[in-house]
């Protein structure tokens, strides 16, 4: 706040443009304002030029400045989306005149003004109004309320694109006007997944995604209105992998030589998740993943007196010897994670 009333007051020489500058945007201001840049950069500008850009940069923050008043004045929970922005356009100016000579800044009376705390905060209730009225807004998904959740939700995307609701808001954009959604797992032949994959792939209990139905196989004469693929684009099968490290264990005069070993495999299933309009045939969002099936089996081998060996040498000498899992176990293994995962990601409650 102390910040503002500085703004405020440098403001004040300018007071006599208050009344046609409440009736303006900041677009013309702000296109002056970076026409005349460069060749302020350079001192290149004349005192017409000059006053021009004071003029144009002190009449657009007093603008955004008492919007912001007018605003906050309201008390009314929606107005930090544009106090955010109003606040952000101020901060962008005033780093373009920064970097200018300081014979310029100090005819245009430029003081740097610290709006790092007031862009956090009015940023945070933005995020907080964004986040509960589309929420608010969805639990009621007519067509009005999710053309405005999606405003809102660019909003948010603009703020902070890095808002970890934002996933989950786009995703029920396009769940929500659904009727009827078709759920398919699309295994190309070349890759050799095993014949169920697809079935323990979509293994649901609840056949609802955002309480709208869905089939995973289609049903003659029902219109589907989004499809909801499972591309599977690449498996990689790693060798098996046998690591072996020998050491020396002691107990007085007892010595063991035990060899450590530990047998590893894996696979890997990449792809996408794919959300298309069926009529249009277009995707609506694609999301990547990457889903692997690990074997790690330890236990260990002895030439030597086994009374000289530790508790936990003794416990993997007790381990049997086993095979590695066949490449079939593992892909079943991989299909029912991704299980869960669809069911974690989209059947939330």
């Amino acid at each position: 706040m102390k910040t503002l009333k500085l703004l405020f007051f440098c403001l004040a020489i300018f007071s006599t443009f208050n009344a046609n500058a409440q009736k303006q945007t900041t677009i013309e201001y702000d296109k002056t304002i970076d026409k005349l840049i460069p060749k302020a950069k350079k001192n290149k500008l004349n005192d017409e030029k000059i006053n021009e850009l004071t003029i144009s940069y002190h009449q657009a923050n007093e603008i955004d400045h008492m919007r912001i008043m007018e605003l906050k004045a309201t008390g009314e929970p929606d107005i930090w989306i544009e106090i955010y922005y109003r606040i952000n356009n101020i901060n962008k100016r005033q780093e373009k005149i920064k970097v200018l000579p300081e014979n310029v800044k100090k005819v245009m009376n430029y003081k740097h003004l610290n709006l790092e705390n007031e862009i956090n905060n009015s940023k945070e209730k933005a995020e907080l109004y964004l986040c509960a009225k589309i929420n608010l807004l969805l639990k009621n998904p007519t067509e009005e309320n999710l053309n405005e959740s999606s405003v809102l939700v660019n909003h948010l995307i603009k703020i902070n694109p890095q808002n970890s609701n934002i996933d989950d808001f786009r995703l029920k954009l396009v769940v929500l006007p659904s009727k009827q959604i078709l759920f398919r797992v699309a295994t190309p032949t070349e890759l050799y997944l095993p014949d169920n994959f697809a079935q323990l792939a979509l293994n649901f209990d609840e056949r609802t995604i955002y309480g709208i139905p869905f089939d995973i196989v289609p049903i003659e004469k029902t219109e589907y209105d989004l499809m909801i693929r499972i591309m599977i684009e690449k498996k990689i099968i790693s060798p098996n992998r046998i690591d072996a490290v020998t050491f020396e264990e002691k107990s007085g005069d007892l010595v063991a030589k035990v060899t450590d070993k530990t047998m590893s495999k894996s696979v890997t299933i990449k792809g996408e998740i794919e959300f298309i309009d069926v009529e249009k045939e277009n995707i609506l969002i694609a999301t990547p993943f990457d889903i692997a099936s690990t074997f790690v089996y330890n236990y260990a081998e002895l030439s030597g007196d086994k009374a000289a060996c530790s508790a936990h040498t003794l416990e993997l000498l007790d381990k049997q010897v086993i095979d590695f899992p066949s490449d079939e176990a593992l892909l079943k293994d991989v299909a029912r994670k991704l299980n869960m995962i669809l069911k974690s990601r989209y059947q939330k409650k």
